[in-house]
């Protein structure tokens, strides 16, 4: 292949050799050229130098940067277990003191039957209290249940005049006439 395209450059007349052609001028351009690849490459290793230690410098920030947040991080773990610890016994001081102050309210009455009936009596308008809660909830459930059908029906029934809904279809079969 290589003889092949020197043959081709034997027919045409053209040769790799431009010694003959550039003549003397060559050898003092390259002497010229030199010096200033020299300054070129020095100039391209300082470069280089800069930008390694400008690289050198950001690890070094981020790493910083990474330990601080990582201290924080601690701190915050650390006040948090504190304060979740605070509050605990302080719930804890609190159940204590009210289970005493209920315990001292039980022998003060002396534990007899007036006690029990009083205490009873409480318990009474208690759970009357909680009974009358509960009907209420439920009556206030069965309205809800008893609006939200009102709801769905006149829904069905505008979309059904607006022609949203087939002659025979429900809500749940929507189409455009």
């Amino acid at each position: 292949m290589r003889r092949k395209a020197h043959d081709d450059n034997q027919r045409t007349g053209e040769s790799h050799d431009t010694t003959g052609f550039l003549g003397a001028e060559a050898q003092p351009e390259q002497r010229l050229t030199d010096p200033e690849l020299r300054d070129r490459v020095a100039r391209l290793e300082i470069q280089v130098m800069q930008q390694y230690t400008a690289m050198a410098a950001y690890a070094t920030i981020g790493q910083q940067q990474v330990e601080t947040a990582q201290s924080e991080v601690r701190g915050d773990i650390d006040r948090t277990q504190a304060m979740t610890i605070g509050l605990i016994d302080r719930t804890r001081r609190e159940v204590l003191e009210q289970l005493e102050a209920v315990r001292a309210t039980a022998g003060a009455t002396g534990g007899g039957a007036t006690g029990d009936s009083a205490n009873a009596a409480r318990l009474d308008v208690l759970e009357q209290r909680f009974e009358a809660l509960a009907n209420a909830l439920e009556r206030s459930v069965q309205n809800q249940m008893a609006l939200a059908e009102q709801l769905a029906s006149l829904l069905e029934e505008k979309m059904q005049r607006e022609g949203w809904l087939v002659a025979n279809g429900a809500a749940g079969s929507l189409s455009l006439r």
